[in-house]
């Protein structure tokens, strides 16, 4: 079986406006907060950037970033057919 990751990225400043309207991030309950978000951003980013799938998100409809997770999820199981099909045909000829 394989699982597919998939990273919501999300710039400094989104973030930062988003995890302000709300008090239920225990490591950004401190009074320097941007200080802490930035750290956070520079630890965690490398391995995130790891993800089968990337996608901005943006400061608007939540569902563009949804439709966009859906057409990159649909793609790589375009290409995932794609190779199953050619693996076959490769077992079949010989």
């Amino acid at each position: 079986e394989r699982a597919i990751s998939v990273w919501l990225r999300a710039d400094f400043d989104v973030l930062l406006r988003r995890v302000s309207r709300r008090d239920n991030r225990p490591l950004l309950k401190v009074d320097n907060k941007e200080e802490v978000l930035r750290r956070l951003i520079e630890e965690r980013y490398p391995i995130y950037e790891e993800a089968d799938i990337i996608v901005q998100s943006r400061d608007g409809p939540h569902e563009e970033t949804v439709n966009e997770v859906i057409a990159a999820l649909k793609r790589i199981a375009e290409d995932q057919g794609r190779d199953s099909d050619a693996a076959q045909s490769s077992d079949l000829a010989t």
